[in-house]
């Protein structure tokens, strides 16, 4: 399990007993005298594998975002599949996911099974995300729920504002409410078809750098993600050399490889750093 007091971006599976810390929700208290969210440096929190790579910069008001198209979505949204999680070469678990559409709605769903090293234990870990976006992919509302040594729920009501957010844990229940713009995407911590959902809302034919307001619901942390076309490449993806293209997911701190193939379904994710990579099974 990954804890994290500093401004780094959390990475991957460094085994330190996260009890004696404090969930990502117990985070100081907003500061009255600038009226912003703390920096990520204040907060300490134990995600199970890798989190999603967004960075809090105090800045979002004046950050510029590129407008987003008000349309509906690819018609052939529609998507499930498994993907293959990898940590430096070993395989740690599994994500099943789907996402389908509705008359009035998108349901994004999946099932997460981890397999977390830790005082020489194996401890397995099973999570279910549930995110409900309108028909623009705009988020409506966000389950998380998570199985295991420590269980705990979050939800978050996008509808409402500010949006409000809700944590169970067997200690009790805490709450939080965020101004988030009616566009933000939610990238939770290991959850990767969130990542589709990314790709989903990049405009492909504009293409070039595009940015995005973010929420991690396991982090209560918003914060800012460009993301931007890098070509074409070979990929192997189950002993099969492949041809993708290239999309790189970028925060301040943080650098994500996203390979799709034509019809822009994710296909690999990549964190060199962190050594960690996700591959989709055929």
């Amino acid at each position: 399990m990954i804890c994290r007091g500093n401004s780094r971006p959390p990475l991957l599976l460094q085994e330190r007993n996260c009890a004696a810390q404090s969930h990502a929700w117990r985070v100081q208290p907003i500061d009255k005298r600038n009226g912003k969210e703390p920096p990520l440096a204040s907060l300490k929190y134990c995600p199970l594998l890798i989190a999603i790579l967004v960075v809090w910069t105090g800045a979002l008001a004046t950050r510029p975002v590129a407008a987003q198209a008000s349309g509906a979505p690819h018609a052939d949204l529609n998507d499930r599949g498994t993907f293959e999680l990898y940590a430096a070469g070993k395989n740690i678990g599994t994500e099943k996911f789907e996402i389908r559409t509705r008359p009035d709605a998108v349901e994004a769903m999946g099932e997460i099974h981890l397999r977390v090293e830790q005082d020489g234990k194996t401890l397995e870990i099973r999570t279910s995300p549930s995110l409900v976006l309108d028909l623009q992919l705009h988020p409506l509302s966000y389950t998380w729920s998570q199985k295991g040594a420590q269980s705990s729920q979050i939800s978050v009501d996008f509808r409402s504002s500010p949006a409000r957010t809700r944590l169970k844990t067997a200690s009790g229940e805490e709450k939080r409410d965020f101004k988030l713009p009616k566009d933000v995407l939610v990238l939770d911590d290991n959850v990767l078809h969130h990542y589709q959902l990314v790709v989903d809302r990049y405009d492909q034919a504009a293409g070039g750098k595009q940015t995005f307001q973010a929420f991690i619901p396991q982090e209560a942390l918003p914060g800012v993600i460009t993301m931007e076309q890098a070509g074409t490449g070979p990929v192997t993806v189950e002993g099969v050399t492949l041809t993708l293209r290239h999309l790189v997911l970028t925060t301040e701190l943080a650098h994500v490889d996203l390979w799709i193939d034509d019809q822009a379904r994710l296909q690999v994710v990549s964190v060199p750093e962190a050594q960690f990579q996700a591959v989709r099974k055929k």
